[in-house]
């Protein structure tokens, strides 16, 4: 490909380019004039922008868009979209979000804008010829010159009406062609079976992988995102090619629970599950520092772990944790107790004495917080707060 080429690829983009229609619109219909331009799904487009509002730059493409493409001339016989007003909001503020990470940042939205710009350049090579924009108006055939519409009558005698009768309102005169037969309308389309076909090879993969996975001895709670990735594989290839076909809409819920597995699989701490943890709820208070165990730890339950009767006078350092694979995870400490605390929840929220750290992901780090007298005084008590799906939660009194 020569720059000759590609010159004449961008010049034909932009004499081609696409109008908004006013119908199928969701917000300015700028992905809808671009997947009847290319006859692809509506769909394709839209999730585009959505992916592409990740890295910054799809609230102010959709704005280009709609800035740069003609809007289709009103048409009296349809009715207007309705304004979706709450749509156009969450768009502006998405521009706003897009522009300050663009200028604020540091250059990380050049590769997204190239990647997007080269995805358009492919598909217009590929699929300039489809879409109304790459289709010639039609030709009607031309009345051919010296043949009369009516019978008997040469085209020049048809010119020249009779002198008694030069109206031509004379009925015996009217020679009026036989109706022809109405034309059967074409049967439907029938769609291809995009969803069908595809969630059948999606069971067959996941299913195929888990035998893989059995046979050779990884079959496991930590390998399950493994089978869960195979099959969205499939998913998105079944919509990928449902958006050429204009089918395959189906697909679009069964993906998305399948990327919310995946992401609570990848998210939640398996090897925190084990049963050697124990399951159901724990409940300790000891009250002297040989009491207190070095780790409390529960696979599945909850945690309460009651330290305002510990005896903390002296010097030194007093060391304990918390492992809780699904379950909260609350810590009572001495009002005026020297504390140093680290907690981290992986689907849950983080607290300690009133601040607080939301999830999922959330961490907290305090160091030497001295209580309430705000006097260093008796033992540093250290405490690690580890829950997988649950809260945190450590509080004095």
């Amino acid at each position: 490909m020569n720059t000759t080429d590609v010159r004449g690829t961008l010049r034909d983009m932009w004499d081609t380019r696409p109008a908004r229609p006013r119908d199928d619109r969701q917000i300015a219909g700028v992905a809808a004039g671009i997947a009847r331009r290319y006859d692809i799904d509506p769909v394709l487009v839209r999730v585009g922008f959505v992916v592409a509002a990740f890295f910054g730059i799809g609230a102010a493409l959709y704005i280009v868009g709609w800035l740069v493409l003609p809007d289709t001339p009103a048409d009296p016989a349809v009715p207007e979209p309705k304004k979706r007003t709450i749509l156009v909001v969450g768009l502006g503020i998405a521009t706003i979000v897009s522009v300050g990470s663009i200028f604020g940042g540091r250059g990380g939205f050049i590769l997204p804008l190239l990647a997007v710009a080269a995805l358009l350049f492919l598909l217009h090579r590929s699929r300039a010829d489809r879409g109304p924009a790459a289709v010639a108006p039609p030709s009607w055939p031309q009345p051919t010159e010296g043949v009369s519409l009516v019978k008997g009558v040469s085209k020049e005698d048809e010119q020249q009406p009779p002198s008694w009768d030069p109206l031509g309102a004379a009925p015996f005169a009217w020679d009026l062609p036989e109706p022809s037969p109405a034309a059967a309308a074409p049967p439907p389309k029938r769609r291809a079976p995009v969803t069908l076909v595809t969630l059948g090879l999606a069971l067959l993969a996941g299913a195929g992988t888990g035998v893989v996975l059995l046979t050779s001895g990884l079959a496991g709670v930590p390998t399950f995102p493994v089978l869960l990735g195979v099959v969205a594989a499939v998913l998105g290839l079944g919509l990928v090619v449902g958006s050429f076909l204009r089918a395959g809409r189906g697909l679009i819920p069964f993906a998305v629970l399948v990327s919310l597995l995946i992401w609570g699989a990848l998210s939640a701490p398996w090897h925190r599950f084990g049963p050697e943890d124990g399951f159901g709820e724990l409940k300790a208070a000891p009250t002297t520092v040989a009491q207190l165990q070095p780790e409390y730890r529960r696979g599945a339950g909850d945690v309460m772990l009651d330290l305002r009767g510990l005896d903390l006078s002296g010097t030194g350092d007093v060391r304990t944790a918390i492992d809780v694979g699904a379950g909260d995870a609350e810590v009572r400490l001495p009002a005026n107790a020297d504390v140093t605390f680290t907690g981290e929840a992986g689907l849950g929220d983080v607290e300690f004495d009133g601040r607080k750290y939301e999830g999922p992901g959330a961490r907290m780090a305090v160091t030497q917080d001295l209580g309430a007298d705000g006097v260093r005084s008796g033992k540093l008590l250290t405490i690690d707060v580890h829950a997988g799906a649950g809260d945190v939660e450590v509080r004095r009194g």
